[in-house]
């Protein structure tokens, strides 16, 4: 399954206007992040462990030796902070994206890609436009639930009733 900026980081739009960002900066041969100005952010500060116990992350965070010093670029890069930049980045996620990016970069991968898209979005295309359901009036996980669950109902009976009169036309015309 695709992960939320997977289709946005590849779009050359979104890399114009963001190089400053860290997600999209380069990687040299040791696996540190190079900004656009040619600094190295491989001074290592410290990780950081997720606290909720609910998913594993490591979070390391790096700087640049020089701590952006004389980057004419620091203005735009820090958006008006003072100080430094320091990168994160999550170890354990990393390694996810790689593998749902080579997972999907497979034939079948994009095959499944494509049926994706075909069995399980036009279902809620259809909540969305046919049904005009596009707002929960609930507040609530349980009172939402029980929203959805009343449109679901509604959509599969709009189904099951357009199959029955398409059978009826057959019967007739038979």
């Amino acid at each position: 399954m695709k992960y939320s900026m997977y289709a946005k980081k590849n779009e050359p739009k979104y890399k114009r206007n963001n190089k400053y960002n860290s997600l999209l900066w380069e990687m040299n041969e040791q696996g540190y992040k190079v900004c656009p100005n040619g600094y190295v952010f491989s001074q290592y500060v410290n990780e950081k462990y997720n606290e909720d116990g609910k998913y594993l992350r490591i979070i390391q965070l790096y700087e640049n030796k020089e701590k952006c010093g004389g980057c004419q670029f620091k203005e735009k890069c820090l958006k008006g902070r003072k100080g430094y930049k320091t990168v994160s980045r999550d170890v354990v996620l990393n390694e996810f994206y790689a593998e749902v990016d080579k997972n999907l970069s497979t034939e079948q991968g994009k095959e499944m890609k494509k049926q994706r898209s075909v069995q399980a979005e036009g279902a809620f295309g259809v909540i969305k436009q046919d049904m005009k359901f596009t707002r929960f009036t609930r507040r609530g996980l349980e009172n939402t639930r029980m929203e959805f669950l009343l449109v679901c109902i509604g959509y599969n009976l709009r189904k099951y009733h357009n199959y029955l009169i398409k059978n009826k036309k057959k019967l007739v015309i038979n």
